[in-house]
């Protein structure tokens, strides 16, 4: 298991479980992290977007969603998912070594309003591995997350990523896109993502003024 607590990061998998982990990224691109938010954490992150504002948020031809405006819930989410124990984790499982923070936003894609995402490869910056946190209020329909390599005909990875508190990591590189197929009736698909990346920890990139929603297509 690999969970997130709102205290601290928890893993009780065996290294054989890990380097088993990091074959099937390296093969894939991509992999599931069933149960990666703990449930409290889940429940509390849930009631608070339940509360929240959003704004339309749109990346060039790329990708049209909602976006969370700050809040407490984006300030505690980037505490928790930036615990070193996690960061060595993903180091481990994806072999990228250089990652020292991790950037994100809430986001949410509706069905009926216009919301895609289309093939697109986030390469931006010093992002190396993206990952996106289910935390939907119920079970959507659609929303497949999907990797391809540039241009293929056909899918790699594909994933709906409906398990509540469920994540994923993908690979963020130049000959790789990805994409989230159309939302489907009246539940909305709701996550917390962004990107693992090498430079500056978090708490620099803070103090730079770094605003992680200012470039993302939606993972």
């Amino acid at each position: 298991m690999l969970q997130l607590t709102r205290s601290a990061f928890v893993c009780t998998e065996s290294p054989e479980s890990l380097a088993e982990m990091r074959r099937c990224f390296d093969r894939s691109h991509g992999i599931h992290l069933p149960g990666f938010l703990h449930p409290q954490l889940l429940d509390i992150a849930q009631r608070s977007i339940r509360e929240a504002s959003f704004y339309d948020r749109a990346d060039e031809d790329l990708a049209l969603e909602q976006c969370m405006h700050n809040n407490t819930l984006v300030a505690m989410l980037y505490l928790i998912v930036n615990d070193q124990g996690l960061l060595g984790t993903v180091r481990h499982i994806t072999g990228c070594d250089s990652i020292t923070a991790f950037i994100g936003r809430v986001y949410q894609m509706r069905s009926g309003v216009g919301h895609y995402a289309r093939w697109h490869n986030d390469l931006y910056g010093a992002r190396r591995i993206g990952m996106s946190v289910n935390l939907s209020d119920g079970e959507f329909n659609g929303g497949i997350f999907e990797l391809r390599e540039a241009d293929a005909p056909t899918v790699r990875w594909a994933i709906a990523n409906t398990g509540p508190g469920d994540a994923i990591l993908f690979r963020v590189a130049e000959g790789l896109q990805h994409r989230v197929t159309p939302i489907e009736g009246h539940v909305a698909r709701v996550a917390f993502a962004g990107w693992f990346q090498s430079g500056p920890d978090l708490l620099s990139l803070l103090k730079a003024g770094v605003d992680p929603r200012n470039r993302p297509a939606s993972p």
